[in-house]
């Protein structure tokens, strides 16, 4: 087989292989979108104010500061920045230990 003809296959296969990928996570993003209560917000409040990390979709994360929930949307504190979150795309919360001082 030509090489030049291997090659504009395997690009034609890999086109097709991504826009395959970005209708699924779009599909997971619609579906988990029309879930009710994807992450409880009485559970969330109780977080308020404690250090935690979240993930999130993909290889994404953050921790910080779990500053205030309004509506759909987190404010989390990490040094001085302040990052908002939507809650669609979080997966876990999880509760991190207050660090300790070494002297």
């Amino acid at each position: 087989m030509n090489p030049a003809i291997w090659v504009v296959f395997m690009a034609v296969i890999i086109v097709l292989l991504m826009k395959r990928r970005r209708t699924a996570q779009r599909r997971r993003r619609r579906n988990r979108r029309r879930r009710a209560g994807n992450m409880s917000q009485a559970i969330i409040e109780q977080m308020l104010g404690k250090r935690c990390a979240l993930d999130m979709e993909g290889l994404s994360g953050a921790t910080g500061v779990l500053e205030k929930l309004d509506g759909n949307w987190i404010s989390l504190r990490t040094g001085d920045k302040l990052e908002l979150i939507n809650l669609d795309y979080v997966t876990r919360i999880r509760e991190l230990p207050e660090k300790t001082r070494r002297k």
